[in-house]
C-alpha cells in the first residue's frame, strides 16, 4: 500500500511539472503495471487515479492514436468500479469524437453493458439497440439482437423466454 501512495504521489507531481507525450506514456504504463503486481480488484481510487491519467492524456493529446485506447480503458475501468455515468460519458466521448476508431463498434457495445451492470436495463436496451442498427454485420451484432429482449431478466426468466422462442419457433414450422 506504501508502494501505491508513493507512486501516486510521484505521479501527481509528474502530471504538475508538464511531463512529456513519452513520459505520459511510461507514467500510464508503469501505474498499469503496479496495479496488475498489486491487485487482483482495483479498488475505486487507484482506478479514478489511472483515469484521470488516460483522460489527462487524451485532453492534451487529442489527434494521437493513443487517445481513443486511453479513454476506451478509462471507460471500462469506470465501468467495472460500477461508475457508469462515468463510464458512459466516456464511451460517448469515444462515439463523438472518434468516428473512425476501429473500436468503435465496441464501445456502442460496452455501453450497453455498462448500464446492465448497473441496472438499468431500458438505457442497455436502447444502446444495445443503437450498436446493432449501426453496425448489423459486426460479429457480435446477432447475438445482441438476440439479447436485447433478456436484458433484465432473472436466468428462470431468460430460461422460459428461451424455451417459449424454440418452442414457438417449432410450432410455426
Amino acid at each position: 500500500m506504501k508502494r501505491l501512495v508513493l507512486f501516486l504521489s510521484i505521479t501527481a507531481l509528474l502530471v504538475a511539472c508538464g511531463p512529456s507525450r513519452q513520459d505520459r506514456i511510461d507514467q500510464i504504463e508503469d501505474f498499469e503495471d503496479s496495479l496488475t503486481e498489486s491487485a487482483i480488484v482495483v479498488d475505486s481510487a487507484a482506478a479514478e487515479q489511472l483515469t484521470n491519467l488516460y483522460v489527462e492524456f487524451a485532453d492534451k493529446y487529442p489527434s494521437d492514436s493513443l487517445a481513443p485506447q486511453y479513454l476506451m480503458k478509462a471507460a471500462d475501468m469506470q465501468s467495472n468500479v460500477m461508475n457508469t455515468e462515468r463510464a458512459v460519458a466516456l464511451f460517448d466521448r469515444i462515439i463523438e469524437n472518434y468516428p473512425d476508431f476501429d473500436q468503435l463498434p465496441i464501445c456502442y457495445f460496452l455501453k450497453g453493458n455498462a448500464y446492465e451492470s448497473n441496472s438499468q436495463f431500458e438505457e442497455a436496451k436502447a444502446a444495445y439497440q443503437v450498436f446493432v442498427d449501426k453496425f448489423p454485420d459486426h460479429f457480435m451484432a446477432e447475438q445482441t439482437r438476440k439479447m436485447i429482449p433478456l436484458v433484465g431478466m432473472s436466468p428462470e426468466e431468460m430460461l422460459d423466454k428461451i424455451l417459449d422462442d424454440a418452442n414457438n419457433s417449432i410450432i410455426a414450422q
